[in-house]
């Protein structure tokens, strides 16, 4: 494990904050999400080699999951899943077993993350090596559904699915930088998105930010329930978020900038993204209040250029003596989410003033009871984009 150092805010919110928009980060919420993507890999008929692929449709984050090994192009290793439902359109997601940050720097030791794959699709198969396999390809005409060089520890990847039942993630090559464990891979969500095609999917997350979001949003057992998994309880099941966790230790809203772009060109299917920043800035008063708040304005254009929509959360309140201008930059955001009638955010200053029993000894990074009590804020205070439903 890296050391804490600085951090990040992580983006969590109150249920006030999604019933009244003066609260939290102001702003008119958007919503309410009309269209859900089920889940419809979870506990699924699996095929694998090496064997226990069924480890990625477990339900289980961030663990070490299947073990990949070493693969190459000539002795790959793939796991195939056969999907419910007949799916025209799929956002198939996975996630790595164990590396902490959402992009390390070249040369980093990295714990799971594959550099080249690609997906293939059929519609049968009696033991994932027969069958009448093809390359998967994009929706809408594009093109085949492969990575070289990749370099992050989740990604996700729009698949037309029109006729099929299978569908198979083949690695060919682990990063120069694995650990010794080679590619582990925690979970691979498979997730119908036919009920918005053509358009983007509605009931995507990205959480970007720094070492608070990267601890609370990696879905390890110790911080469970999720966001999603709470949106799932709450909505009796209809919806089960698809998420990413791009947190990235040691990030100032200046780092967040410099990155946005290639975050948005990754992450194309991501309509929701959470821009958790601030902590950093105000460690010191790193980065000065108007900077921070020009940074961030930059942020938002970006994002809303892009299609997507921003969130943006009140900075978890540190109690180590050298976040005392917290409330200041949280003024930042309040204007912000004001002036661009941004999806309310939460107030995580308020919540870990009153809760800094649930920090680390540093008093700076949440424990898990504060990731677990993060996770259940922010899905109630986002619970205002999700229709009404009863429970089941």
């Amino acid at each position: 494990m890296r050391s804490l150092g600085l951090a990040c805010a992580a983006v969590v919110s109150l249920a006030a904050c999604a019933a009244d928009p003066d609260q939290g980060g102001g702003g008119k919420p958007t919503g309410p999400i009309s269209h859900p993507n089920p889940i419809i890999s979870r506990n699924a008929q699996v095929f694998s080699m090496p064997a226990n692929g069924n480890q990625v449709v477990n339900g289980l984050y961030h663990n070490g999951g299947w073990g990949a090994g070493k693969p190459t192009a000539d002795m790959p290793s793939w796991v195939a899943i056969k999907l419910s439902g007949s799916p025209s359109r799929i956002l198939a997601s996975w996630d790595d077993g164990g590396t902490y940050n959402y992009q390390d720097t070249a040369g980093t030791t990295v714990y799971g993350l594959p550099a080249d794959y690609h997906f293939e699709v059929a519609t049968t198969t009696t033991d994932g090596t027969d069958g009448d396999w093809t390359m998967a390809v994009a929706p809408g005409g594009g093109g085949p559904v492969t990575v070289t060089g990749n370099a992050v520890r989740t990604r996700a990847h729009a698949i037309d699915f029109t006729g099929k039942t299978w569908l198979k993630m083949v690695i060919t090559a682990a990063p120069a930088a694995e650990s010794s464990n080679g590619v582990q891979i925690g979970e691979i969500d498979v997730h119908d998105t036919s009920a918005t095609a053509p358009d983007q999917p509605e009931d995507t997350w990205f959480f970007m930010g720094d070492s608070i979001t990267a601890f609370a949003f990696d879905r390890r057992a110790s911080n469970q329930p999720s966001f999603a998994a709470a949106i799932n309880s709450a909505t009796g099941d209809a919806y089960f978020p698809a998420m990413i966790n791009g947190g990235i230790g040691g990030e100032k809203s200046t780092d967040g900038l410099a990155r946005l772009a290639a975050v948005l060109a990754l992450n194309p299917d991501y309509h929701f993204i959470a821009l958790s920043y601030g902590t950093n800035d105000a460690a010191g008063g790193q980065i000065p209040v108007a900077t921070f708040q020009a940074t961030m304005q930059s942020m938002i254009d970006m994002v809303r250029a892009s299609g997507r929509e921003p969130v943006i959360p009140h900075i978890p309140w540190a109690a180590d003596g050298t976040h005392n201008a917290i409330p200041m930059y949280d003024a930042a955001i309040d204007m912000l989410a004001q002036t661009n009638k941004l999806t309310p955010g939460p107030d995580l200053t308020a919540y870990f003033m009153a809760h800094t029993d649930q920090l680390m000894t540093d008093n700076l990074h949440p424990a898990d009871a504060g990731q677990m009590a993060m996770n259940q804020l922010w899905a109630d205070a986002m619970r205002g984009l999700y229709p009404t439903l009863p429970k089941p």
